[in-house]
C-alpha cells in the first residue's frame, strides 16, 4: 500500500510539474513593472499577475497589483518557429496612491493583447489593459480617472520556465 501511495504521488508531483509553464519578465508602457503569467487548463488559457508603478494623473501615480484571467482566442501560425498567441480576458486590480491623501484603488479591468513565443525561452507581447474603478481615501471616494491610460500599450518580455 506504501508504495502504491508513494507511485501515485510521484506521478502526481511530475504531472503537476510539467504542465504548467510560467512566465517572469518585465513590462513597460502605461504601467512600469513585473509580471508573471502561468498557464492553465491545458495550456489553453493564462492566468497573468502584474504588479507595477502607474503613473496616474496630476504626478500623483500608484502602486498596483492587476490579475487577469485571459483565454487565447487565436493561435495563427505565421511563422514556422515559435507561437503566436491572440488573447483576451477579464480582471481586478488594486492599488495605492502615492499623494498627499492616502488612496485606495480597487476596480474590473480588461486585458487583450498579442504575444510571440521564441523558439528558444523568450515570450514578448503587446497589450492594452484599462481598468474601471473607484478611488476610496481618508475624505473622498471618485471614479478612479487613472484606469484609462491602459489603453496605452504595455510592451513585456519574459523568461519562459
Amino acid at each position: 500500500m506504501k508504495r502504491l501511495l508513494t507511485v501515485i504521488t510521484i506521478f502526481l508531483i511530475a504531472l503537476a510539474a510539467n504542465a504548467q509553464p510560467r512566465a517572469v519578465g518585465i513590462s513597460v508602457g502605461a504601467v512600469e513593472g513585473v509580471s508573471f503569467q502561468h498557464m492553465v487548463y491545458g495550456q489553453e488559457n493564462f492566468f497573468q499577475l502584474d504588479l507595477g508603478y502607474h503613473p496616474g494623473t496630476y504626478r500623483s501615480g500608484s502602486m498596483r497589483l492587476t490579475g487577469t484571467y485571459n483565454y487565447i482566442i487565436a493561435s495563427p501560425r505565421i511563422t514556422s518557429d515559435g507561437t503566436w498567441n491572440l488573447y483576451a480576458g477579464p480582471g481586478v486590480t488594486l492599488g495605492t496612491g502615492f499623494n498627499s491623501f492616502r488612496a485606495f484603488n480597487i476596480g474590473v479591468a480588461a486585458q487583450v493583447g498579442v504575444e510571440y513565443a521564441f523558439w528558444f525561452p523568450l515570450q514578448l507581447s503587446v497589450d492594452l489593459r484599462p481598468s474601471f474603478g473607484v478611488v476610496i481615501s481618508e475624505d473622498r471616494f471618485k471614479y478612479d480617472v487613472d484606469g484609462v491610460f491602459g489603453f496605452i500599450p504595455t510592451i513585456s518580455a519574459r523568461y519562459v520556465f
